[in-house]
């Protein structure tokens, strides 16, 4: 089973654990799922490898893919936030598209749920010096919720005042898990 690793990254933390999470998975170093290979690359390249429209439709099941009954495109996003509550520069067409209306020339069998084969995780890196903590990923998490992606786990926000492994970690040790079951349909919600 594929996961795509999508980031959004100022000064390359969350860029750092998206590769870093691709790697593992790519060298087969996460023995506790069935994701066997991972995309990483940054938000604002959703376009160029016609993410999106390949999002509306149910994903392809391999011959070989390990998981067969997987009805849902697996996604993590890491993305920090810039600013007062900014996305990065990397990710800020990422966030515009996803804040307007679903495109017509998207042409999703669901208009009213795009998303839905998509399943979804999102941490968020931020600083609670600033008011807007962790928007960007906020926003992210609520849209690709609104669009009627699964949510396979709960929004993480990291903190860079007290220390971003606190969150950061205990949040690697269990997404892939709770994302390979929402892929499945036996766990995750739409609910915040």
């Amino acid at each position: 089973m594929k996961v795509t690793i999508l980031y959004g990254s100022a000064t390359g933390n969350a860029e750092h654990i998206a590769k870093d999470l691709a790697k593992s998975i790519n060298e087969s170093k996460i023995s506790n799922t069935s994701f066997r290979s991972a995309d990483v690359m940054e938000l604002n390249h959703f376009k160029r490898k016609k993410l999106m429209e390949s999002w509306i439709q149910p994903p392809a099941i391999d011959d070989d893919d390990a998981v067969k009954d997987a009805t849902k495109h697996a996604v993590v996003i890491v993305c920090s936030t810039t600013g007062n509550g900014d996305a990065p520069e990397n990710a800020g067409r990422f966030v515009r598209y996803l804040k307007k209306p679903v495109p017509a020339a998207l042409k999703p069998p669901n208009p009213a749920a795009p998303l839905e084969h998509v399943a979804y995780a999102v941490l968020g890196l931020g600083d609670t010096n600033y008011d807007q903590f962790c928007e960007s990923a906020k926003v992210i998490d609520r849209k690709m919720s609104d669009w009627g992606a699964r949510r396979g786990a709960k929004l993480a926000c990291a903190d860079e005042a007290t220390g971003l492994e606190g969150t950061v970690e205990p949040w690697l040790d269990g997404v892939l898990g709770d994302l390979e079951k929402a892929c499945r349909g036996e766990g995750g919600t739409n609910k915040e």
